[in-house]
């Protein structure tokens, strides 16, 4: 998911060629006080044009949280407008009301919600944000802001508890779990390896701030050529025994491991990675 500033509406379309599975146009941090109306009405005027086959990923909002004085200006807009995206992000998320209200607010409309969880309160909330309404497609950590409310610094420790906690909560409920962005722009090896980690922890997808990050995060995602072979023999030979149990190099093949080779396959459908 690549971020961008709501204030830009020259670089939107630029984001959704940057091969970004999804592109949130922020309407909250990236966007100063002064500037909250214009980048609104530009936004939903750009959501509200662009033709459901467009190319590119999806496209969604980023509201200012829904109840402050910008939050409720915003979800008044999209529900007077024509405007349909694709998600609509919730900031500083804490409550199921949170979630009902801008639930509420999208009407008849597809559009997902995507609960950002940025404080210890929404983090303990999580599992009921999650379940507060069908539309809820993932949730989202926001890891700086949380850090401050933890009383903490943001780095690897105290984003550890968070990150687990909403990827078990994401994975029972069936639904996805983006992590926090990557500052360093430059820093790739650290974005490279902090996005394995991540990966490893269960999240199914990270936030980019700079289009040179999409690729590179969308990679680690993908199997090596290896697992991806791997995979094939591993489902093919389960197959071709037609449910007996199943031994390759001298080791049991069980269920979870067929279905994490049936996930590398369909990953690997997308390509490899180095």
């Amino acid at each position: 998911m690549l971020f961008v500033p709501g204030s830009r509406p020259e670089r939107y379309a630029k984001a959704l060629a940057s091969g970004a599975d999804q592109v949130a146009i922020d309407l909250e941090d990236a966007v100063g006080p002064g500037d909250k109306d214009t980048a609104r009405d530009a936004a939903l005027a750009f959501l509200a044009a662009r033709a459901p086959d467009a190319p590119g990923g999806e496209c969604g909002l980023r509201i200012n949280p829904p109840a402050t004085a910008d939050g409720i200006r915003d979800l008044q807009a999209v529900g007077g407008s024509s405007a349909e995206p694709a998600f609509v992000m919730v900031p500083k998320a804490e409550s199921v009301a949170d979630i009902e209200v801008v639930d509420a607010a999208l009407g008849g409309r597809r559009s997902q919600i995507v609960p950002l969880i940025e404080s210890p309160k929404g983090l303990l909330a999580a599992e009921a944000i999650a379940a507060a309404s069908a539309r809820v497609s993932a949730l989202m950590f926001g890891g700086y802001d949380y850090a401050v409310a933890l009383r903490g610094r943001p780095c690897w420790e105290s984003f550890l508890g968070p990150r687990t906690h909403l990827a078990i909560v994401a994975a029972a409920l069936g639904i996805g779990f983006i992590d926090v962005p990557f500052l360093g722009i430059d820093e790739v090896e650290e974005l490279l390896r902090e996005t394995d980690r991540v990966i490893a922890l269960g999240a199914t997808a990270k936030a980019a701030i700079h289009p040179a990050q999409v690729a590179k995060i969308q990679s680690r995602f993908l199997p090596t050529a290896a697992e991806l072979a791997w995979a094939r023999r591993v489902v093919d030979t389960i197959e071709s025994r037609a449910g007996e149990a199943v031994a390759i190099d001298g080791k049991l093949v069980d269920r979870p491991i067929e279905l994490a080779a049936r996930r590398a396959l369909a990953l690997g459908a997308l390509g490899v990675r180095d």
